[in-house]
This record gives structure tokens, C-alpha cells and sequence, in this order.
């Protein structure tokens, strides 16, 4: 399973954001990748987020929803976010 973090330059929680999930890569089975706000910029405006960072779940069509959204602005603890994609990984696997 694949994630899209969207980041900004000037964003302290998306510094924090990067070092949470590669902490969590390395208990989980699962990739993410860091992607501009501005390059995800209809993306966002689409969803109506106006923050970062941004964890999506990854959508080869690129057509998201509201559905996708892990987590926006503020940063769930580690725990919780480990909760989180452990169901989302469940889950995939199931489909």
C-alpha cells in the first residue's frame, strides 16, 4: 500500500510528519511518498485543505475524496497512526 504526503517548505509538522512515517515504515509493510502542496494544489482545493502536511491514501487515477484523507494539519500521535494504516493495510488486503 502506498501513501502520498503532501508537504510544504516552510512546515515544522511536516518535518515532524516525514520522521513519523518513516519510524512506521519500519514496523509496517508500506511506501509514501512526499509531494509538493503546489504540484497537489487542485487536489487540496478539491477536498477543501487548506494545511499541511497532508497524508493521503494513494490513488493511481488520481481522483480523490474525502475517503483518502488519513490525516491533515495536525499529526495523530504514533500509536494511533500506527492503528490507522494497520486497518487501511488490513483492509487493502482484503480487496
Amino acid at each position: 500500500m502506498k501513501f502520498i504526503l503532501i508537504t510544504q517548505e516552510v512546515c515544522p509538522r511536516c518535518d515532524r510528519a516525514k520522521k513519523l512515517l518513516r519510524e512506521l515504515q519500519q514496523e509496517l509493510p508500506f511506501e509514501w511518498e512526499e509531494v509538493d502542496l503546489y504540484d497537489m494544489l487542485d487536489t487540496l482545493t478539491y477536498l477543501g485543505i487548506a494545511t499541511t502536511p497532508v497524508l493521503l491514501i494513494y490513488r493511481e487515477d488520481e481522483d480523490y475524496n474525502d475517503d483518502d484523507v488519513v490525516f491533515m494539519g495536525e499529526l495523530p500521535r504514533k500509536w494511533r497512526l500506527k492503528e490507522i494504516i494497520e486497518k487501511l493495510l488490513s483492509e487493502h488486503a482484503t480487496t
